[in-house]
């Protein structure tokens, strides 16, 4: 499990707050114990002016599909953080500071850096339904970066 650090949550962009927020809010419809990362990747999916929502778009995946294939998967039962959080998606906002800071694409953290940090987590039920539609997280992460019109020598790894 990630180690408990800091998370970065008042660098978050108005729109990736509003996709944390969504996500938490599929978490408490769903009867879920805090918000896992397909919950994230639910609420991130659902910013259409982010560059990760046109391209899972343009491969047909959309963001209902995330919110269905969860009721199908078991849940990410975790007591989460004081703030309803798996360690995970706070893992992926981690990331997502980092990948900020490599790209120096942004001031803040936008939904694409933390979608970034999300693709490079390979566990969860994010995980576990990008696998089930056949997506490559390498090779959404790579267009993400190659969409920001940024060198994908210059793509953080992890």
């Amino acid at each position: 499990m990630p180690q408990k650090t800091k998370t970065p949550m008042k660098e978050l962009s108005i729109r990736a707050q509003a996709a944390l927020e969504r996500g938490r809010e599929l978490a408490r419809e769903q009867g879920a114990s805090c918000c896992a990362t397909a919950h994230l990747i639910f609420g991130l999916t659902l910013d259409h002016l982010s560059l990760g929502n046109r391209i899972l778009d343009d491969i047909n995946i959309y963001p209902e599909m995330f919110r269905d294939h969860l009721k199908k998967l078991p849940k990410e039962e975790h007591p989460g953080e004081d703030d309803g959080l798996h360690p995970l998606v706070h893992l992926a906002i981690r990331r997502g500071k980092e990948a900020k800071q490599k790209l120096k694409h942004t001031k803040e953290i936008t939904t694409d850096h933390v979608l970034l940090g999300l693709l490079s987590i390979k566990e969860g039920s994010a995980y576990e339904c990008l696998k089930e539609f056949s997506v490559e997280p390498d090779e959404i992460s790579k267009e993400i970066v190659e969409a920001m019109g940024v060198d994908i020598a210059e793509r953080p790894t992890w």
